[in-house]
């Protein structure tokens, strides 16, 4: 049996890897920060709202439904548990080969 992503706890896992705070992304969704705790508490959030949130903080929707359910109740604590769980390994390879040739000029 397939489980389904947490959604809530995704975006939770998400926005402490990027350092965001509820209140900062609450006030990012002009709601209030009790509004975003207990969206991440939720298994379902709207693909509407979660499009905006992705927006925010500059990620692809897709990244919220990748992440491992099994790893749910486990903070990303390093690149590795992000690139092993969805599309951010290319992103991650992109900013790497950046910063390379930036270091070049």
């Amino acid at each position: 049996m397939i489980k389904k992503p947490h959604l809530g706890r995704n975006l939770s896992r998400i926005r402490l890897y990027y350092g965001m705070k509820q209140t900062t992304l609450a006030k990012a969704l002009g709601i209030s920060q009790q509004a975003v705790s207990k969206m991440e508490q939720k298994n379902a959030i709207g693909d509407e709202l979660l499009l905006k949130i992705a927006k925010i903080l500059n990620v692809k929707l897709s990244l919220f439904k990748k992440l491992d359910p099994e790893l749910g109740l486990q903070p990303l604590s390093n690149h590795q548990d992000l690139e092993q769980n969805s599309d951010m390994r290319l992103i991650i390879e992109l900013m790497k080969q950046f910063m390379e040739n930036s270091s070049k000029k």
